[in-house]
Formats: structure tokens, sequence, C-alpha cells
């Protein structure tokens, strides 16, 4: 049996510590937008050449050129690649993604130490990108599971709207929590849409949606689009607790980014971490439990637990 293949360039890989420049310099080559939060910490991945010479292309901030003229140019070190940077930010404050599996712990509006418990314990992985010549080698696990351990926080989680066709986060030892049916109305919303010949691909993009409605009758195109002002609503209202009426711009873009998507969440725990006695965000647990992740549908509530804690007095 032929020993088994390895690809040499690997042995080049480093991670380490970088800095706002290098996101910069690799957001371009990410599908979502550059602003990636309030970032806390960005790792780097290089390839570090021998004699200089290094594959492929360098990110510059024209784009992609090859490497020697890279040189050429003095664009990019005597013997290093920029590969890949990953990017973690502050956890927002609420997710029910994260109530489920974390059985309440850190849910706003039941304990006032909540949001300092988020900011404490919480990181949350907001971009990941590989440059498009070093894809397809498991850089991106590799990059998510050496720097979980060095963001220096317990728990870090992820959403990711191609978990299912992508499961790296997962690969790199995050747990995965299947999402939630969408937002209130959703069905709803996509049945009306279906119902006047609006389907997904009219509804890709903001821009796409809005020139689909222009072909609408007049009656039609009213009540669509009192159901999509009705469902953004209740959209924003399950992000912030508030109810807002976004413009229709907005609600046009939030229907295109988000009627269909039903992101995976992740969650990463520290080996070492113990959660304290007490410290948790939900005003009804007991006090002397902590409460490590479950898996979804397992584990009391807050209202059971309130039940049965009621029941052994």
């Amino acid at each position: 049996m032929a020993p088994a293949r390895t690809c040499t360039l690997l042995a080049g890989i480093r991670i380490q510590r970088g800095a706002r420049e290098d996101w910069d310099r690799l957001a371009p080559l990410h599908y979502r937008s550059h602003h990636a939060g309030a970032v806390s910490d960005i790792f780097r991945m290089v390839h570090r050449a021998a004699g200089g010479v290094s594959p492929g292309f360098v990110p510059t901030a024209s784009g992609l050129i090859p490497w020697r003229s890279a040189q050429a140019r003095g664009a990019a070190g005597q013997r290093e690649t920029l590969v890949g940077v990953i990017v973690y930010s502050r956890s927002p404050l609420s997710l029910a993604a994260r109530n489920r599996a974390t059985g309440g712990r850190y849910r706003v509006g039941r304990g006032l130490s909540a949001g300092r418990l988020v900011n404490e314990e919480l990181r949350i992985v907001s971009r990941v990108v590989i440059a498009p010549n070093w894809r397809g080698l498991g850089l991106a696990r590799r990059l998510v599971a050496e720097t979980l351990p060095r963001v220096g926080t317990p728990y870090v989680e992820a959403l990711a709207a191609m978990g299912r066709v992508h499961p790296f986060f997962e690969q790199a030892g995050m747990t995965a929590y299947p999402g939630a049916p969408g937002p209130a109305g959703s069905e709803r919303l996509r049945s009306a849409l279906e119902a006047v010949g609006l389907g997904r691909s009219a509804r890709r993009s903001a821009e796409a949606l809005d020139a689909a409605l222009e072909t609408l009758a007049p009656a039609g195109r009213r009540l669509v689009e009192r159901e999509i002002e009705r469902w953004a609503r209740s959209y924003l209202a399950a992000k912030n607790h508030r109810t807002r009426r976004p413009e229709r711009r907005r609600a046009l873009d939030l229907v295109a980014r988000h009627l269909d998507s039903a992101p995976v969440y992740y969650l990463w725990r520290a080996k070492s971490f113990e959660p304290r006695a007490g410290a948790r965000g939900d005003a009804n647990a007991d006090p002397g439990a902590p409460a490590p992740p479950a898996p979804l549908g397992l584990g009391p509530g807050p209202r059971r637990e309130k039940r049965e804690k009621g029941a052994r007095r």
C-alpha cells in the first residue's frame, strides 16, 4: 500500500496574532460586509517559504497579483505570504440560539449581570477568510481550531449561513446547534411572496426584490409590501427587543438576507472552564447550579426550573 501523500506547502504555514491591516487586505475576498463589529482579536495565517519563493498570489489593495510581481513591487515580505485571517469580536448581548445552547445562562432581561457576563465570557467569530489559491487544504478549520484557545474567553460562538454545507467549525472542535425556525411570520411572508409569483430568485437581493415588486399589480404590491413591513418589524423586535418600523429599503434588505437563511449556531467551551455558581443571567435559575452548554432540546428552561424548584419546596 502506497504511503499517504502530504502537501509540502503546509509545512510552511504559521499562525500568529495579526492586526487590522491584515483583515483589510483580505476583506474584499469575503462575501459579507467588511465591517466585523467590535473587533477584539485578529489572527493571521501566513506561509513562510524557504529561499524567499512562495507560490500563488498575494492580496494587495488593487487585488490579487502573482507572488513574483509582489516581490518586485515590495508589496510582500521576502519569505511570507498572507494566507488567511480570522476576526473575533465582542458578542451581541442577545442571541436566541445562544439561549437555547446554554440553557439561558446569558438571557438578557432576566438578570442584571447578563450583559457583563456576555462581555466577560463570550467572543464571536466574525469573519474567516482564506485566500482563493489556498482553499481546499483544510486551512479554515486549522485557523479556527488553533486560535479558539488563544482568544482568552471561556466560550466562543459562531453563526454560519453555510454551516450545513461547509462544517469546518465543527471540524475545528465547536458544537453545532441547528437553527430554529425564522422570525415570527416567516412562513406567512413566504406564502404571500409565492402567491404573487416572487420565488427565491426574486428575493436574492434588495434590488431584485424591489424590481420584482414594481411588476406587480397595485393590489398585490400593497399586500406584499404590508407583509414585508410586518415581518421586518417582527425581525427587528426579536433582535433588539424593540418594535421599529424600518424604511422600505432596509425592510427589503432584511427580507433578502434573512428570510430564507437558517444559520447554524456553534459554541466552543474551554476545557478548563467551570462556570461560577450563581453567575447566570437567568434570574429563575438555581443559584447553585452552573449551566454548561447542553444540546438543543435538552435541559429544563427557566420556567420549568422555577416550577421544579417550587415543587421541591
